[in-house]
């Protein structure tokens, strides 16, 4: 039976196994825990309405957008989260930040390296057989070798060196690199709320240009059937010059602005072209207003304590906690003696015929402890940078948990107003038209002048202009807190989308 490994009795390795083992558990530095943190009990206190309870589970990647019931914005949300550029290359860092993570903890496996080489050596005359012994250098062929005689050396050796991580400085680089790599995945998840975020922005943008666009053609249109009206009044001298000069200048107004609409329209639809991975002008988007395509949902929030497992600012900020915590540990490792195992073997000749012969095998293992004693205060230098890069982090983690309870606040507060908002421009709106339908019924009994008429077309183009801005900063603002919430929550089983041409009545 074999009582050796590498020339060293079975007894000394087992022991230096178990000896190894047995002080791996000498971590150095204090395992991560969350700090406490003060949440909200809800966010009922926040807003002025009713909130409908959301799921309570951790579910980031759930596709929120479906709340809108638009297939035509899910398409765009897909192809975007599939083309867009910005989420690409953050998907490359996530694969860079994995591989950097078995890079930190390959030091806890033993590095063994072979190599191979020939040498033609030629020693010189003018020196003594052994004289290498006597400056320090390894017996070989070289050392004993004749003054003047030359040779040939054949070498082929694998060689060892296994540091037993015994402080844990290892294992904390790799704790710290493990949560930088959580880190940049959560900024990667942000990448990818942020662009969901912009592509529904742009998209409600584009239809609300739509409904300002057809609210113009609708004012066009209707001005140009008053200018006729007043032509021929005019005509027959029931109105005056002026009246017609006004309403002339309405008409110019009103055809003035659908060009700048259509061209605030293109520059949207370009930029949603580029956050789905198009090129510009690319992308056909058939004109469909604002009111036609899109549900406004509920507004189910959870818990606030749920933004702690879900929002990936908050989820970022933590793993850069957790890493400045694992290098304080790292740092402290510094300060004891590192232990380390090293060997080498292999075959070494003068005679590449003799190379691969039992004779020509040699080796060498031990192990070896370094003690730090004197390094100009880096060690100390090193950790007091260290627990101040946790306290930087502590207090960043912190204050992106506070700024996010502010995020949601302000946007519950925001969409809950213009939920008012939009009941009473919707009865202006009402209210408007009739009167524009009554201005007019007196204006040709001669009740009223024509100004009058003027004034109530304005207030009611203005009222349904104000009317289509609410809707769509509603709408924004839902997006902003779906992205707010980290990432949104699943819709109820019966929620489907609808067809963009579908109605939806409001």
């Amino acid at each position: 039976m074999n009582r050796s490994i590498l020339g060293i009795p079975a007894a000394s390795t087992i022991f230096v196994m178990m000896l190894a083992m047995s002080l791996m558990g000498c971590l150095q530095g204090q395992s991560y825990t969350r700090p406490p943190i003060e949440t909200p009990a809800d966010w009922s206190h926040m807003a002025s309405g009713p909130l409908v309870a959301g799921a309570s589970g951790n579910t980031p990647e759930a596709d929120w957008w479906r709340a809108f019931r638009n297939e035509e914005l899910t398409q765009f949300v897909e192809r975007a989260l599939a083309q867009n550029h910005d989420v690409r290359r953050a998907v490359s860092r996530v694969i860079e930040g994995r591989a950097s993570v078995t890079t930190a903890g390959a030091g806890l496996y033993p590095q063994l390296n072979v190599q191979g080489s020939y040498t033609n050596i030629s020693v010189s005359k003018n020196t003594l057989a052994g004289l290498g012994l006597a400056t320090g250098q390894q017996p070989g062929q070289q050392v004993f070798a004749r003054p003047g005689s030359s040779f040939d050396l054949w070498n082929g050796a694998a060689d060892l060196r296994w540091e037993l991580d015994v402080w844990g400085r290892i294992r904390r680089g790799m704790e710290a690199a493990s949560a930088d790599a959580q880190a940049i995945e959560q900024d990667a998840r942000a990448i990818a709320l942020t662009l969901i975020g912009d592509v529904g922005q742009a998209y409600f943008r584009i239809r609300e240009l739509d409904e300002q666009i057809e609210i113009a053609q609708r004012a066009l249109a209707l001005r140009r059937d008053s200018l006729e009206i007043i032509g021929k009044r005019a005509s027959v001298g029931l109105a005056s010059d002026l009246d017609v000069k006004r309403t002339e200048v309405l008409v110019a107004e009103s055809a003035g602005q659908i060009p700048d609409l259509t061209r605030l329209r293109a520059v949207e639809l370009h930029r949603l072209e580029v956050l789905t991975g198009s090129a510009p002008g690319t992308l056909i988007l058939a004109p469909m207003s604002l009111r036609k395509v899109i549900v406004q949902p509920d507004i189910p929030v959870g818990l606030p304590s749920h933004l702690l497992e879900r929002r990936p600012d908050i989820l970022q900020a933590e793993a850069t906690l957790i890493a400045a915590n694992a290098r304080i540990g790292q740092a402290r490792a510094y300060f004891f003696p590192t232990f380390s195992i090293t060997g080498q073997g292999g075959l070494q000749s003068a005679e590449f015929a003799n190379w691969f012969t039992g004779n020509s095998a040699n080796f060498s293992i031990g192990p070896s402890v370094t003690l730090p004693i004197f390094l100009g205060g880096t060690n100390v230098a090193r950790l007091d940078a260290a627990q101040s890069r946790y306290q930087q982090m502590l207090e960043g983690y912190q204050q992106t948990i506070l700024l996010a309870f502010r995020e949601v606040a302000d946007l519950l507060v925001s969409i809950q107003a213009r939920a008012e908002q939009l009941l009473r421009q919707r009865e202006q709106a009402s209210a408007a038209t009739a009167a524009v339908g009554l201005a007019e019924v007196r204006y040709r009994k001669g009740l009223v002048n024509y100004l009058d008429v003027l004034d109530a077309q304005r207030t009611m183009l203005a009222a349904e202009t104000q009317l289509a801005q609410t809707e769509r900063a509603r709408l924004t603002d839902m997006v902003s807190l779906y992205k707010a919430l980290g990432g949104g929550w699943q819709p109820p089983p019966s929620t489907t989308s609808i067809p963009a041409s579908q109605s939806i009545a409001r």
